[in-house]
C-alpha cells in the first residue's frame, strides 16, 4: 500500500533541509516526506562523513541558514572565519529540530534508511519505491545533489588489494589513521588536499598522486581578501561587482560589463585583475620552495591559470596547510596503471607500498532510481544511449547557434586554454534554471551544480522550485527555455573548458546566478541599492525577508514562518 504524500523530497543535505524548511513554511499543513538513504541526515555533513580536517569552504555569516544565525563556534577557533565542518553538521542537527510546522519538526518527517530505489510518474503521480516502501505524491524535489554517489577509478588489480581501500565518502568513518603506517591519496581536488593533511598531521606517511593525463591540482586561494576592507577572500569575491569580472552569463548587462568586456582597455583590466590575483595565490603557496623539494612540492601547481578553473579551487583554511604538505607529504603526478596486493604501479614503472588508499576522485553524476529514458527526458545526465540521434542533432543546431551569441557577448572566452576532457560517456545536464526540466514541472532537482556558497544557493533555489511546483512561477514557452539551456550550456562549454561539456559547472556564478532566479519571482528584499549593492558581500542574513515578500506577492500562501 502506497504512502500518500503532498510532497517528496528525495536528500536531507543542505539542498533538501532548505527545500523541506521553504516549502512547509508556505503550506505547513501539507505532508511532506523526506526520503534519505543513510542512517543519520546531513548529506556530506552529516556524522558519518565530517572528520577533523574537513573544513568548510564557507566563512561565518555566509555559511548558514538566513532565518538562523551559526552560533557554535568562537572566533578563536576559526581561521579568517572558516571552521570546522563538525559545527555545521552540530548547526543542521539543531536546525531540524527548532523547526517546527503544524506541531512537527523538520527532523521527525526524514525517513531515514529509505534508499530510493526507483522513481516513475504514472496517472500524473510520483512513484518513489524504497528499500521497504511505496510512497506517492504530485509533486518532488531531488536534493540528492552531487555528492552521493561515488565516482571510483576501475584500476587493474584493485580488489587484490590487502589494505584498506575507500573513496573519500567513507573517510569520516575510516581508522587508517590508527591502523595503518602508509596512505595513497588518488585526486587533485579540495578532498584529497584534506584527507592528505589530516593523514599526514596524524603521522602517516602520506603520498598524494595527482593524474598526469588529468587537469592537474586544484588551486588553493589565500583564505585573507586582498582588499581590507573584506574579513576574508569569500567575502571580497562573493559581491555584485565580482560578478561583472568573471564572465558570467547571468550578469546583467550595464555599462560596466560593457565596458570590462567590449572594450580593448576593459580586457586590459580583466587580464591585469586576474593577472594579480594568479600572482597572489602562487606567492602564498610558494611552489618551488627549497624545503619542499625533495618531496615534489611544486607538483601541486595548477596547470592553467585560475581564471578558468579547470580543476576548480579550494580555500587553504589552516595557516599550516602548505607547510604540512610540504614537509610531510610526497607529492606526485602520475598515472597508476595498476595495483596489487601491497601497492600501487605507475606508468612509469616505479611503485609505492602502501597498506591504504582513500579514492578522492570525485563523484558520479548519474540517478540510478530513473531509468536512462526518464532520466534524459527530465534534463538529467545520463547514459549516452539514452539521447536519440535526432535529439542529440537539434541539440548541436541549438547550442552552435548559442556559441556565436557567446563569443559576441564574451570576447575573453574565445581563446580557452587546453583542457582534458575524457571521452563522453554521459549526456550533459539540460534543466532549465539548472532545476528545472524543460518537459515536467511537477519535479525539480537542486544542487546538481558545482558551485560555491551553498546554503546560500540551497534557500534561493528551493524558493524557485517551489514557486514553480505551486505554479507561482512565470517560466517561458519550452522552445525558449531550450533556447536558453543551449545558450548556457554553450557558455559553459567556452568559460569552463575542463568541466563544461557536463552542463553543471558554475564555479564562480553564485551570486548572479541566484539573482537571476530572484528577479525572475519579481524579489528584491535581499538587494540594496547603488555602490553598496555592488560592493556587499551576499550573506546568508541578506535572503531573512525574502519569503515574506514572496508570501506578499503570491497572496494567499499559507505560512508560519518568521523569519
Amino acid at each position: 500500500m502506497a504512502n500518500d504524500a503532498d510532497l517528496l523530497i528525495i536528500g536531507s543535505g543542505i539542498y533538501g533541509i532548505a527545500a523541506l524548511r521553504t516549502y512547509l513554511s508556505l503550506h505547513p499543513t501539507h505532508k511532506v516526506v523526506m526520503l534519505e538513504a543513510d542512517s543519520c541526515p546531513g548529506g556530506v555533513w552529516s556524522t558519518k562523513r565530517v572528520y577533523d580536517a574537513f573544513w568548510t569552504q564557507s566563512p561565518l555569516g555566509i555559511f548558514e541558514f538566513s532565518d538562523e544565525p551559526l552560533k557554535d563556534v568562537q572566533t578563536k577557533d576559526t581561521y579568517y572565519l572558516y571552521f570546522q565542518a563538525r559545527h555545521f553538521t552540530k548547526y543542521l542537527d539543531e536546525y531540524l529540530e527548532s523547526h517546527v510546522y503544524a506541531g512537527k519538526t523538520l527532523k521527525v518527517r526524514i525517513e531515514l534508511n529509505s534508499r530510493v530505489q526507483k522513481l516513475w510518474k504514472e496517472t500524473g503521480e510520483w512513484h518513489a519505491q524504497t528499500t521497504s516502501n511505496l510512497y506517492t505524491a504530485p509533486k518532488v524535489i531531488d536534493a540528492s545533489g552531487q555528492t552521493s554517489i561515488p565516482n571510483t577509478p576501475n584500476i587493474p588489480g584493485a580488489d587484490l588489494f590487502s589494505g584498506i581501500l575507500i573513496h573519500h565518502k567513507d573517510f569520516g568513518r575510516t581508522d587508517i589513521s590508527q591502523k595503518c603506517r602508509c596512505c595513497v591519496v588518488l585526486g587533485g581536488g579540495k578532498s584529497a588536499a584534506d584527507v592528505a593533511y589530516g593523514l599526514a598531521k596524524a603521522g602517516l606517511k602520506v603520498h598524494w598522486v595527482i593524474r598526469k593525463t588529468g587537469n592537474g591540482p586544484a588551486a588553493f586561494l589565500p583564505p585573507e581578501s586582498p582588499i581590507s576592507y573584506y574579513k576574508n577572500s569569500n567575502a571580497s569575491f562573493h559581491t555584485r561587482f565580482m560578478s561583472h569580472l568573471t564572465a558570467s552569463i547571468y550578469t546583467p548587462s550595464t555599462i560596466l560589463t560593457r565596458l570590462l568586456h567590449h572594450t580593448a582597455i576593459g580586457r586590459a583590466i580583466l587580464h591585469l585583475f586576474w593577472s594579480r590575483l594568479q600572482k597572489k595565490l602562487s606567492a602564498a603557496a610558494n611552489y618551488d620552495r627549497e624545503d619542499g623539494q625533495a618531496n615534489g612540492f611544486s607538483n601541486l601547481r595548477p596547470d592553467t591559470k585560475l581564471f578558468w578553473q579547470n580543476d576548480s579551487s579550494g580555500i587553504n583554511q589552516r595557516p599550516d596547510f602548505f607547510d604540512t604538505i610540504a614537509h610531510k607529504v610526497q607529492v606526485y603526478r602520475q598515472d597508476i596503471v595498476s595495483i596489487s596486493t601491497h601497492a600501487i604501479h605507475f606508468a612509469n614503472g616505479t611503485s609505492i607500498e602502501t597498506d591504504s588508499i582513500v579514492y578522492a576522485t570525485g563523484w558520479s553524476a548519474s540517478t540510478p532510481y530513473l531509468s536512462p529514458e526518464s532520466a534524459y527526458a527530465l534534463g538529467l545526465s545520463t547514459d549516452l544511449t539514452a539521447e536519440t540521434p535526432s535529439q542529440a542533432q537539434k541539440w548541436h543546431i541549438l547550442e552552435k547557434s548559442a556559441d556565436a551569441s557567446i563569443l559576441t557577448q564574451f570576447p575573453i572566452l574565445a581563446r580557452p586554454p587546453p583542457a582534458y576532457k575524457p571521452e563522453q560517456e554521459q549526456s550533459p545536464f539540460r534543466l532549465y534554471k539548472a532545476m528545472i526540466p524543460i518537459y515536467d514541472h511537477s519535479i525539480a532537482f537542486l544542487g546538481k551544480m558545482a558551485m560555491s556558497n551553498h546554503t546560500y544557493n540551497a534557500e534561493v533555489q528551493a524558493l524557485f522550485a517551489v514557486a514553480v511546483l505551486d505554479g507561482n512561477a512565470q517560466l517561458p514557452s519550452e522552445a525558449e527555455m531550450e533556447k536558453e539551456v543551449a545558450l548556457v550550456r554553450a557558455w559553459q562549454r567556452r568559460r569552463y573548458p575542463a568541466k563544461g561539456e557536463a552542463g553543471n559547472w558554475f564555479y564562480f556564478d553564485i551570486v548572479p546566478y541566484t539573482d537571476a532566479l530572484l528577479e525572475q519571482l519579481g524579489l528584491s528584499s535581499h538587494r540594496t541599492t547603488g555602490v553598496r549593492d555592488l560592493l556587499r558581500p551576499t550573506e546568508a542574513r541578506h535572503l531573512r525577508g525574502l519569503l515574506n515578500e514572496y508570501i506578499s506577492k503570491t497572496s494567499g500562501a499559507e505560512t508560519n514562518d518568521t523569519s
